[in-house]
């Protein structure tokens, strides 16, 4: 064998290291979306948490039926409003994480490894 050729082992050694990167990568991508989601679903349960204590509250003071109609209606109005937000913001970033977990794969991703 001469000096420039590799050995069988060599090559496959090589193309191992390159999947087990690939690999790596894919997974350290998927991970950082995940959190980033996790993240934001933890802040619209504190934001809706935050909305229904401040809506017990004013519950708690109502004094005829036309208040508790009217704070309960603004009330739902506000949420569902808030709610179609977090969903939109939600499903971006569900998006985003699958762009970015598929783009390795878009060039016949391990295929390009050997």
């Amino acid at each position: 064998m001469s000096a420039k050729e590799e050995n069988p082992f060599e090559k496959m050694n090589g193309a191992t290291e390159k999947t087990r990167e690939f690999i790596e990568n894919a997974y350290s991508t998927a991970l950082q979306s995940a959190a980033q989601y996790n993240a934001k679903l933890l802040e619209f349960a504190r934001v809706n948490n935050e909305a229904a204590f401040n809506y017990a509250h004013e519950l708690a003071s109502v004094k005829t039926p036309a208040e508790l109609v009217e704070i309960t209606t603004r009330h739902a109005r506000e949420q569902l409003a808030v709610l179609t937000a977090q969903a939109k913001e939600l499903a971006t970033l569900g998006q985003q994480a699958t762009l970015k977990a598929a783009a390795p794969f878009k060039n016949g991703g391990a295929k390009g490894l050997s």
